[in-house]
């Protein structure tokens, strides 16, 4: 009889105690996946906004934007400026891979922390659009596209440029705006790494 009960206790604890190690190696488990996930999204954001700088510097080389194809019917001018305005492309294509792999792992992070981080990892493939979208404005801009009309011509130049090019000089809205989701990505990002550290 005792032997029994004491065999019953013995299972009793054995068992407590496996519970407890798969507990608590589950928790050790989702730590290690969440601080990993963390580590990687800080490396790739990084990255990501290296990529972008490079994008829009203002420094070019003679042999960028020839890679595009060209159309039959341009005129010299037109193939000029068309050239110019691929630098942007041609950039991105030589430095897409971290702003993709951070595209990718923003569904693995907003769906741990929540939707309200998504508009953080948008603002770095909106902010390439913007680039895009600026290249092209001051291409149309140089073939004529927008008449004589002198105010507009200036104000979309202005505009466009401070979004094509980086610029420490002045203020440099793509770049606050950029901080901002760096800042709160970031924030996030370490108070996880800094959880069991």
């Amino acid at each position: 009889m005792i032997f029994n009960i004491l065999q019953s206790v013995a299972i009793i604890i054995a068992s407590s105690v496996a519970i407890y190690g798969i507990n608590s190696w589950r928790r050790e488990a989702k730590w290690k996946r969440q601080y990993e996930l963390a580590e990687e999204i800080l490396a790739s954001m990084y990255e990501a906004h290296h990529a972008i700088r490079i994008i829009r510097s203002p420094i070019g080389f003679s042999n960028e934007g020839l890679s595009r194809t060209k159309s039959d019917n341009e005129t010299p001018q037109q193939t000029e400026v068309y050239n110019q305005a691929y630098v942007a492309r041609e950039r991105f294509e030589r430095n897409k891979k971290p702003l993709e792999k951070l595209h990718s792992l923003k569904y693995r992070f907003i769906a741990l922390y929540g939707k309200e981080y998504e508009q953080h990892f948008d603002k770095f493939s909106q902010t390439v659009h913007k680039i895009f979208f600026a290249s092209d404005q001051i291409a149309r801009v140089k073939l004529g596209e927008y008449g004589n009309d002198q105010k507009l011509i200036g104000d979309i130049m202005k505009e466009s440029r401070a979004d094509l090019y980086g610029s420490i000089k002045y203020d440099d809205k793509i770049e606050k705006e950029l901080s901002v989701a760096i800042d709160a990505i970031e924030s996030k990002c370490r108070n996880i790494i800094g959880k069991n550290n």
